[in-house]
């Protein structure tokens, strides 16, 4: 896909007419509006350098819980590049699919821009949430989802679902207990279908998470990384 095809592409998805997607070189950046390890992989003028050190970042913040994702960019990350969409700033992932040859757009948020601004039940439980999921959305990205449906992936602060303030009727069809407390519980993964694995705040030792739908029981007990592995792949694919 040529520069021009792609920009159109991505432009189709801006939800906002007024907004247009902006691939910017990482030196015309006011110092401090993204993370310092960004700029050092956006000074390397060679791609597979650059390239080689996002994947270092992410090795280095979830190396032993995305394993299959990081494997899987290493053979099938075609690009990256520094994007700019109205105020915000991404790196923009161009990831080649290996079941349909097809490049596909993923973006990983600005983790200095995490935006609690309609989350106050997360932002006031955010010290529960687990260390290793904190730590992806303080050091290496605001989310990181397929950026035209904005899912399939892990969804930025200010798109995570509370559980809490909806009315969800699934609830009224258990037969058991519910085991999760919806005040308490967040969906950091989205597929964009009504599922999402979803963390307690209040119980999430051990990696503990659920699989939540509005059409079905929820799965609980799982690992929350390794289910988030799993279905990030199956979007690559």
């Amino acid at each position: 896909m040529g520069n021009i095809d792609k920009m159109n592409f991505l432009n189709k998805y801006t939800f906002n007419k007024s907004l247009k997607v902006e691939l910017i070189d990482v030196h015309d950046v006011d110092k401090g509006t993204v993370p310092e390890s960004w700029n050092e992989v956006f000074e390397n003028d060679e791609l597979s350098l650059k390239i080689k050190y996002l994947l270092q970042l992410w090795e280095n913040t979830v190396g032993n819980d995305l394993r299959n994702t990081i494997a899987y960019l290493n053979r099938h990350l075609r690009d990256i590049e520094l994007m700019r969409l109205g105020e915000k700033y991404f790196i923009l992932y161009s990831i080649e699919s290996s079941k349909t040859g097809e490049l596909l757009f993923y973006v990983g948020g600005n983790p200095l821009e995490k935006n609690f601004k309609n989350q106050e039940e997360l932002f006031n439980d955010w010290a529960k949430i687990p260390e290793t999921l904190k730590n992806f959305y303080e050091s290496l990205h605001d989310g990181f989802y397929y950026f035209p449906s904005r899912s399939m992936g892990l969804d930025a602060v200010e798109n995570v679902t509370y559980l809490g303030e909806d009315d969800w009727e699934i609830v009224e069809e258990m037969e058991q207990p519910l085991e999760i407390q919806l005040e308490s519980s967040y969906g950091f993964f989205s597929n964009g279908m009504g599922r999402y694995v979803v963390v307690d705040a209040n119980d999430c030792d051990n990696d503990k998470a659920t699989l939540w739908s509005a059409s079905s029981l929820p799965k609980y007990d799982l690992k929350f990384w390794n289910v988030v592995d799993e279905w990030i792949v199956i979007g690559f694919n």
